[in-house]
């Protein structure tokens, strides 16, 4: 409350936009912190809130809607600091002067360094950007900051900010004036406008705290060449009229390209927007995954069929299930923490721990887990589970086959964007035949444990002592083989010992119990 107060007293008092008012708050903070060391901290907030009520005795309506990201560093630091040294918080970063670059200019080729002089945003930590004298607007520089090489390089990458970009690089738009209140993703960009909960003493009911995935949609979605990138229906580049707790599907003159999941994934390098991650994940089986088990009363089922549930079981806490009414479906903060993290994309978890959480079933990719066959290691064990089924990031978590009729020429597939010594078509080859072998083999084997259980009626011999064990055990085996999903295709070798020994094992059973 106190930082609340010394912002809005200061922008009262000042007049300055709220845009300009983060250039001047980092000095005034640092002057509260001095007084601080002759009066106490306690004083200086009592000072500051004292006049803030004088100011605002009028009514609540002065005070702005949106109190900015600093309003909540006093009761959330800890958020906070995460939050700030992540993407979403330094993607619009002020240029000052030139201590703000990530390089000196000097360090630049010298026919650069007048864009650079120009710069008065950095965005995603790469481009560069100025408002254009004639129309008012930021514009892109032709400069562009290579963070791997750490150097400057030139830049066609040339649009207008302004109209293209900037509703979801910002907080608080306000659309038809093209101003923002606060640059880059603030925390009330995901909860909503701070004022009402901060002054009524941090009620949680006064500010939004949900795992619902139209949250991050409002930036994360996107649109092919169909709409010309337009997310609204009106031409607007961004989402207009979503605030967190809505659903996106209610806001008037949205459009969002719906994506079909028994196809290839979209291409994502032709949208004229973001890469259509949410669109992608609301088609996918992560964002279904709560209407699977919505009936269910086992806490077991909702860890890995809900967002709530599954950060439950991260956080070793029992989950509450007389509030599965509310639930969200595995939804991206089940993935990412949207602060930030440690790990790549902001992942809770390195990307194998993820999958695993859920997905028990790798043990035939790395070649373990079935009875009486040795670990069996292929060229596939040790990759990643998203290398595979997230190729070119999409989020229907979907293989792209080499050989999908719908997968243009110029499109990665999931076996050549690592074999690049091989083409689409004999990554296909490979692929067909391995899953071929599996289905003609596996139709026979169960063919015969079905002929087997049916004997097993009447004849007790199968039932008991160590025919029953080889059945019990070719059974598990087999299952093993099913669940993994990949017929063959993530260790066809192991794949091919399990049913060398399935196939032993009814052999044998058939053999002792032959007429």
């Amino acid at each position: 409350m106190c930082r609340l107060a010394l912002g809005w007293l200061i922008r009262r008092r000042s007049g300055i936009h709220i845009q300009s008012f983060a250039r001047i708050k980092t000095p005034l903070e640092k002057m509260v912190k001095t007084m601080a060391g002759k009066i106490t901290l306690t004083i200086v907030c009592i000072v500051l809130l004292t006049a803030a009520v004088e100011l605002f005795a009028a009514g609540n309506s002065e005070i702005p809607e949106y109190v900015g990201s600093q309003a909540c560093l006093g009761c959330h630091a800890e958020k906070f600091s995460v939050w700030k040294s992540s993407n979403h918080a330094n993607m619009v970063m002020p240029i000052i002067n030139t201590t703000n670059l990530p390089l000196d200019i000097a360090q630049a080729p010298a026919k650069l360094q007048p864009e650079l002089q120009k710069a008065a945003y950095m965005v995603a930590n790469s481009f560069f950007m100025a408002r254009d004298s004639s129309s008012q607007h930021y514009k892109m520089l032709g400069v562009t900051y290579d963070r791997e090489a750490k150097a400057y390089k030139p830049s066609n990458f040339s649009l207008d900010w302004s109209i293209m970009c900037a509703g979801c690089h910002t907080t608080n738009m306000n659309t038809p004036n093209l101003t923002w209140g606060e640059a880059g993703i603030g925390c009330e960009a995901c909860h909503g406008p701070g004022r009402e909960h901060v002054l009524n003493k941090g009620d949680k009911s006064k500010i939004v705290s949900i795992k619902d995935s139209d949250v991050c949609g409002q930036c994360h979605g996107g649109n092919d060449v169909q709409t010309g990138g337009n997310l609204m229906s009106s031409g607007t580049k961004w989402v207009v009229g979503f605030r967190p707790g809505m659903k996106l599907s209610a806001v008037p003159g949205i459009q969002l390209t719906p994506v079909d999941r028994t196809k290839t994934p979209p291409d994502s390098s032709v949208a004229v927007n973001h890469l259509r991650n949410y669109n992608m994940w609301q088609a996918s089986r992560h964002g279904q995954a709560l209407s699977r088990v919505i009936n269910n009363s086992s806490a077991d089922c909702y860890s890995c069929h809900s967002a709530e549930g599954f950060q439950a079981k991260q956080q070793g806490k029992t989950l509450d299930l007389s509030k599965k009414a509310s639930f969200n479906s595995i939804s991206c903060v089940a993935c990412h923490d949207s602060h930030n993290t440690p790990y790549p994309h902001q992942l809770v978890m390195s990307p194998d721990k993820l999958c695993s959480s859920c997905h028990t079933q790798g043990g035939t990719l790395k070649g373990t887990g079935a009875k009486g066959v040795d670990e069996t290691k292929s060229f596939h064990s040790g990759l990643e589970c998203v290398q595979c089924h997230m190729t070119e990031a999409n989020h229907l978590m979907k293989v792209i086959r080499p050989d999908a009729p719908d997968l243009a020429a110029n499109r990665a597939d999931s076996c050549t964007a690592c074999h690049k010594n091989l083409d689409k078509k004999n990554c296909a080859a490979a692929l067909q035949g391995w899953q071929n072998a599996f289905a003609k083999r596996m139709d026979g084997l169960q063919s015969d444990l079905k002929a087997i259980s049916s004997a097993s009626r009447t004849n007790p011999a199968i039932s008991s002592g160590d025919l029953k064990a080889k059945l019990d055990t070719t059974r598990t085996n087999l299952s093993l083989l099913t669940r993994d999903g990949s017929r063959g295709a993530h260790n066809f070798e192991y794949v091919t010992k399990v049913m060398d020994q399935a196939a032993k094992d009814i052999d044998s059973i058939k053999a002792a119990v032959k007429p």
